[in-house]
């Protein structure tokens, strides 16, 4: 899909000018992943960003705790946005603090997923969006149509949007940046505070030429 004019000029300011833009190039974001993992400047503006796990439950939900973080006081408005593909993100276990964060928009099928990752992202007004497809069936996964990725890829780029796949294998063509996350947790680890096993998730990152 070829970009209009203006998608090409935004494109070719948000390089000239990152630190306008809030954009970090994928070479340096590689380096400090360990370090900046809960950080939103972590993922490129306007662009796709994919998170799978190394082996089954191998860190999603504590990647999304990390992010959420656990604030002392309320936010006024949302940060972050989350469509729950599969609806089975837990607010109870959160503190209120750390719910006033998030923007949740609950699903029980594929589509109705991708239908509102496509209007927030289409939107421009909403900076992070999370797409988390994790507990939905593979097959529905792997039917997606590559040009639906490329659509939202487009729409990142006209609106700065960061949008982070978060999906059981690698299903984005187009993501800019790739994260594998696992974490080395035993049974006795379910009862130790969530602060305590954030610093044990442990990202490996993929350079995607394709996606330039």
């Amino acid at each position: 899909m070829t970009a209009t004019p203006l998608q090409e000029i935004r494109r070719q300011l948000r390089e000239k000018f990152p630190a306008a833009h809030g954009f970090t190039p994928v070479s340096e974001i590689a380096a400090n992943i360990p370090q900046t993992l809960f950080e939103i400047s972590t993922f490129p503006a306007g662009a796709i960003s994919e998170i799978i796990p190394e082996a089954e439950g191998g860190g999603l939900s504590l990647w999304i705790a990390g992010l959420l973080a656990e604030p002392e006081e309320a936010a006024e408005f949302p940060k972050f946005v989350l469509v729950d593909g599969g609806d089975h993100f837990d607010p109870a276990s959160y503190s209120f603090s750390a719910c006033s964060e998030l923007l949740w928009v609950r699903c029980s099928k594929i589509q109705e997923a991708l239908k509102a990752a496509d209007l927030l992202v289409r939107d421009g007004n909403v900076p992070f969006v999370m797409l988390d497809l994790c507990g939905l069936p593979m097959a529905a996964l792997r039917s997606i149509p590559t040009a639906a990725w490329w659509r939202l890829k487009q729409l990142c780029e006209t609106g700065a949007c960061r949008l982070v796949v978060l999906s059981p294998s690698p299903l984005v063509p187009c993501a800019s940046l790739r994260l594998t996350l696992s974490t080395r947790l035993t049974l006795a680890d379910f009862d130790l505070p969530r602060n305590e096993i954030l610093p044990r998730v442990v990202a490996r990152s993929n350079r995607l030429r394709h996606a330039t």
